[in-house]
């Protein structure tokens, strides 16, 4: 079957390529009757928009890459739906690509959007990421660029995400408020802002209640389901067991629960459990879960709204966006505060 071109509706209805094609992308000059008319001999025929032959016209793609750490992390999963539904509405497509948290992939990832001519990018950095040659790259070509959640600082690039330190030490400071000394906390990658942060929230919290930081209860694990259950069943082994387990992000928070459960003790009986990560997942886990909620999918359409503008305006002025968190107690964690009242 032969393609079918612009030339082919025109000669249908007996009408010039240049109506055809003013037609089909809805130019106010072209009446509505033939606009209906030009899309009905379209779907008839069976064109298909030559996005290549329009995209070299107008040196815009319509397409935005994006790149993530991990597509099964459910934090990246919902905000995904984000970024997608701001750039649809906006007339954009991505291109998705995950990093599975090594930085060679995301250097690759990065280096074939470049070639397919995106528009622009949206990145949320793996746990290797250290090497920053690839971004000068893409600040040399002039393309608007904004890390969300995960990003790296002083390289002039826009990002969207949360106050992770304030964050972790309102979270930290509730579980001490709820009777809680001896809490152990799953950390990321010290690598990764994120990690380092939320590990600088812990020992905030930790030191404004004078309690003795214990660098053996800092596990340097990772963002994924194994990494925190392996994270745990090292606290496990070397003992003494805390108290309170506090997960990096859901994907550790989620290893924590499967290890707890294995060597038969109980949440929130025997040890309670906190973490970063977003309504959603957290109501998943039985008993659920803990958390500061992070908003991934406004993360995730915020960062793609601030792209979009950027493209705009381009060259732009980079901007940093921070959005609340909300701290969300659930039954993963017992209040003995009110159960001594009681």
């Amino acid at each position: 079957m032969r393609n079918i071109k612009q030339s082919d509706i025109a000669r249908v209805l007996n009408v010039s390529r240049v109506t055809v094609s003013k037609a089909l992308r809805d130019c106010p000059d072209i009446s509505p009757d033939m606009k209906k008319k030009v899309k009905k001999v379209a779907s008839k025929l069976g064109y298909v928009p030559n996005y290549t032959a329009r995209n070299l016209q107008s040196q815009k793609t319509q397409t935005i890459g994006v790149v993530v750490p991990d597509i099964s992390n459910s934090f990246f999963s919902y905000a995904i739906h984000g970024i997608m539904d701001a750039a649809s509405k906006a007339g954009y497509h991505i291109v998705l690509t995950a990093s599975r948290e090594n930085a060679d992939i995301e250097y690759d990832n990065i280096m074939t959007l470049i070639s397919m001519r995106v528009d622009g990018l949206l990145v949320a950095v793996s746990k290797e990421t250290e090497d920053i040659k690839i971004f000068d790259t893409v600040r040399k070509m002039n393309i608007p660029l904004v890390f969300f959640d995960r990003s790296i600082e002083g390289l002039g690039f826009s990002s969207v995400g949360i106050d992770d330190r304030r964050s972790a030490c309102r979270l930290i400071n509730h579980v001490i408020e709820c009777g809680y000394q001896k809490i152990a906390h799953l950390a990321g990658t010290m690598t990764v802002g994120i990690g380092r942060e939320r590990l600088a929230g812990y020992k905030d919290a930790l030191r404004d209640h004078h309690i003795r930081l214990r660098n053996e209860w800092i596990i340097e694990s990772g963002f994924d389901k194994q990494s925190g259950y392996q994270g745990f069943m090292q606290l496990y082994r070397k003992g003494p067991m805390p108290e309170v387990i506090y997960a990096v992000n859901d994907g550790a928070a989620r290893g924590a629960y499967k290890a707890i459960q294995e060597v038969g003790l109980r949440i929130p009986d025997d040890i309670g459990v906190v973490a970063f990560s977003h309504h959603e997942f957290a109501e998943l886990l039985y008993p659920r879960l803990t958390i500061i909620d992070a908003p991934p999918v406004l993360i995730g359409q915020s960062a793609m709204e601030l792209l979009l503008a950027e493209i705009k305006e381009k060259p732009a002025r980079a901007r940093k966006i921070i959005l609340n968190t909300e701290l969300v107690p659930n039954s993963s964690l017992l209040n003995r505060s009110l159960v001594q009242v009681g």
